[in-house]
């Protein structure tokens, strides 16, 4: 039936920098010495090796500085993840011009980058863990997958089409979670522990340990584990008051009133949103030879949320009165076999890998289900959805090991096998005895798809002079997908079924040039073409059921399937740094034609929704990012622009030429400030202050709803269309012993509360908003 309240807030638990740290998009940023740059070993840097104020790379797969990757490439090191309680990505991602991501709790996000958003089942961001992906077949009951932050190296957010080397479902671009490896000869143990306040709600801890042990002078063993408690901040109330903005209990010409009536919820619950994740790694590295590293390992992570993290906008302080607990439990699970040979001049890999993810995510669909059938407002209805995804994939990749050489190639072949299934019963208690249907199912669908892609690609650089660069890549794909979707109950008109197989073969290319006018100087150009596979639609409705809802698209049932969709994206960009790399100074500017759109429609009249293709875009935008460090001061300054609007629709989507691209800021603007000092021995300090605004954006495409009163439907303004602009303020001070590091901090400063994800589709009017104002403390030492 495919609605979902979004339930989750995003999280204010914003990334603040520290030291020469610049989380700024294609920026310097700090590294700890003991970092990797990546989980396998690493050639010389070309013209000089990276210092421990640098971080090196591997976004084109192989070892660069990140200011001489000619591409926009943003990067945190393990020692910026640490700072400011950072829990995942979102924590850090509003310090990132040009990226934006909807939904909210782990799990459940959708993310953008430049401008390249959409609310189909099919991301256009591709999300890895050390090379492997992690992307399913989204849905209205999961997200993009969010590894928590736990004994990473580094994580690298690439912008702009990647498919040449990363593949379909990149074409916006690609994050990339870059793990710890073990480390032969060297017996450590990093360990820390945070405790935090958060405002209108409770107390969060955590604890972790990360164990790197060698078990021979060929062997190591990498081994932690993390465990998590964050603190709810939204109180159910029993009794509270429901409000139905789409239902008027007077007709024009007098003004609408919303239906207000009791939630009928005997449901009390305090700081209803706490969770908790539990997540452990181990890692092997087996080095036989010095030629030769073999490593098996495996991340696991369960998370566990006991309540939605949305409230009622009626209610006052971040209340809600649902009747019925909705818990979220999301499990994943990433096991991989890694194995590197040095040949002289050429490295070859072997990545094998086995990704497993289920979600079970129950919510209150009482309200809901009475916008549909009002005589069922006092019943009680729960919903109960289990997505469940796993692939399996192999990668075999050659690549040159001399960056100095004046050709320098990668090339490789990839497949990957795909199983996703969504399975949602919608039950109405007592229900069956009332119509006599002898069950309560009122709706249940199951979903099954798959996906096998084929891959070759191949990524060459060629020096033609000195300084100056010429690249070209090329990725061919084939792909072959399968649907099939059955679906049942009153509410779905019925049994229905519906299957759609696709395949489609093509290629992918990337052309660029850059020319390097100094050590600390370089211009590039680039064009590169992004692809995302098309699909069938994961609902199989009764057309009669949406009959009204089609006839306004021009519509007479469902599609079946969608077209793939497509982009090319042009960029020329600088990177530059000055006053004995004091001053960073990096520029792009892009223009993205986008054709065939994939994006949701949703279908009020009966709750149900499709993928269709909405016609296409024009995106076009600039970054601007910037870091002077002087005797300890260090200051940042990072700001994106991004004009994204449709410029064609087409025949049954709601999207109009001239309108934004959904969920895309125009404006992304970040400060920061950092002072480091000393406080007397080998103590030192660092205080930082961090300031982040995100413009307002487009949520829907609709700009009316339905509003039903006693004299017939009409309608009324769509005052939940646009998400409205918000700004952030973290403050944090770290003080280093040598031995220990104390964090103390305080995130979302003036305690802002906007309405994220605002909506009414649920007979309720519902939000979710940032994390209140949260004072904590964090402590780590390594023995």
């Amino acid at each position: 039936m495919r609605y979902h309240l979004s339930s989750t807030a995003w999280t204010a638990l914003a990334f603040a920098t520290i030291g020469n740290a610049i989380p700024l998009a294609s920026a310097q940023a700090q590294t700890e010495p003991q970092a990797q740059a990546a989980a396998q070993p690493e050639p010389q840097l070309q013209e000089e090796e990276a210092t421990n104020d640098d971080i090196v790379v591997t976004a084109r797969k192989r070892n660069e500085r990140l200011q001489d990757a000619p591409l926009s490439v943003s990067a945190f090191s393990a020692a910026d993840l640490r700072q400011g309680n950072a829990r995942d990505f979102k924590d850090v991602l509003r310090k990132v011009p040009g990226v934006s991501f909807s939904g909210a709790e782990l799990g459940q996000s959708r993310y953008s980058i430049r401008g390249v958003s959409t609310t189909s089942p099919s991301p256009t961001v591709g999300i890895y863990l050390d090379d492997i992906s992690l992307l399913g077949v989204t849905n209205a009951f999961s997200g993009a997958a969010d590894p928590v932050f736990f004994d990473f190296s580094r994580v690298e957010i690439l912008k702009g089409p990647q498919g040449t080397l990363y593949g379909g479902s990149a074409m916006g671009g690609a994050i990339k979670y870059v793990s710890h490896a073990p480390e032969l000869g060297k017996t450590t143990v990093d360990t820390a522990a945070g405790i935090s306040s958060t405002a209108h709600g409770g107390v969060s801890y955590q604890g972790e340990a990360v164990l790197n042990l060698p078990l021979s002078d060929k062997l190591a063993l990498r081994t932690g584990v993390l465990y998590r408690s964050n603190a709810g901040y939204i109180d159910n109330v029993a009794n509270g008051t429901a409000v139905d903005v789409r239902t008027s209990t007077t007709a024009p010409p007098a003004a609408l009133t919303p239906l207000a009536r009791p939630s009928l919820s005997t449901l009390a619950d305090k700081d209803q949103n706490s969770d908790h994740v539990l997540a452990v790694k181990a890692a092997l590295l087996w080095q036989p030879d010095p030629s030769l590293d073999i490593t098996p390992s495996l991340f696991r992570q369960a998370y566990r949320q006991k309540n939605t993290g949305a409230f009622w906008t009626n209610l006052p302080d971040l209340q809600s009165s649902f009747r019925l607990a909705q818990p979220t439990d999301d499990d994943l699970g990433v096991y991989s076999l890694n194995m590197v040979k040095r040949l002289g001049g050429v490295d070859l890999t072997s990545l094998t890998a086995y990704v497993d993810r289920s979600v079970r995510f129950d919510r209150d669909y009482s309200f809901y289900i009475a916008t549909l059938v009002p005589a069922l407002y006092g019943v009680n209805s729960p919903n109960a959805s289990n997505s469940t995804t796993k692939t399996f994939s192999q990668e075999l990749r050659a690549a040159s090991s001399n960056p100095a050489a004046r050709l320098r190639w990668t090339a490789g072949l990839y497949y990957s096998h795909q199983r996703d299934e969504l399975d949602q019963t919608v039950n109405s208690i007592g229900v069956g005895a009332l119509l006599g249907t002898g069950t309560d199912t009122v709706y249940h669908g199951n979903t099954v798809s798959k996906l096998t892609q084929y891959a070759a690609f191949a990524d060459l650089t060629f020096e033609i002079l000195p300084g100056l660069d010429a690249t070209a890549a090329l990725r061919y794909f084939h792909l072959k997908q399968t649907i099939d979707t059955r679906g049942d109950g009153v509410l779905n008109g019925g049994v229905t079924h519906g299957a759609a197989d696709t395949s489609q073969s093509g290629v992918n290319p990337k052309f660029e040039l850059a020319y390097r006018a100094g050590r600390d100087a370089l211009v590039y150009a680039s064009a590169a073409k992004g692809f995302r596979p098309g699909g069938g639609n994961p609902f199989a409705v009764a057309p009669g059921q949406c009959q009204a809802d089609l006839a306004n698209l021009g519509l007479s049932s469902v599609p079946i399937s969608y077209r793939s969709d497509s982009l090319w994206t042009y960029e020329v960009g600088s990177k530059n740094q000055f006053l004995d790399r004091r001053l960073t100074l990096n520029a792009a500017a892009f223009r993205t034609d986008w054709k065939n759109i994939q994006q949701n429609v949703f279908l009020p009249g009966c709750g149900f929704s499709f993928s269709g293709n909405v016609g296409g875009a024009k995106i076009k935008g600039a970054e601007l990012s910037s870091q002077f460090v002087v005797d300890g001061l260090t200051l940042g300054v990072a700001a994106s622009y991004t004009d994204a609007k449709i410029s064609r629709s087409a025949t049954g989507v709601s999207a109009r030429v001239g309108q934004p691209v959904l969920d895309t800021p125009k404006w992304i603007a970040n400060a920061n400030i950092a002072y480091h000092f000393p406080l007397g021995g080998d103590v030192t300090a660092t205080a930082r202050a961090d300031y982040q605004y995100r413009s307002s954006s487009l949520r829907m495409f609709e700009d009316s709803f339905v509003v039903t009163t006693p004299t017939g439907p009409v309608l009324s303004n769509n005052f939940t269309q646009r998400q409205q602009s918000y700004d952030v303020v973290n403050l944090g001070v770290l003080i280093d012993t040598g031995t220990w590091q104390v964090d103390l901090f305080v995130n979302n400063l003036l305690d802002k509360a906007p309405l994220l994800d605002h909506n009414v589709v649920s007979g309720i009017e519902a939000a979710i908003t940032l994390r209140p104002r949260t004072i904590g403390l964090g402590v780590r030492r390594q023995f």
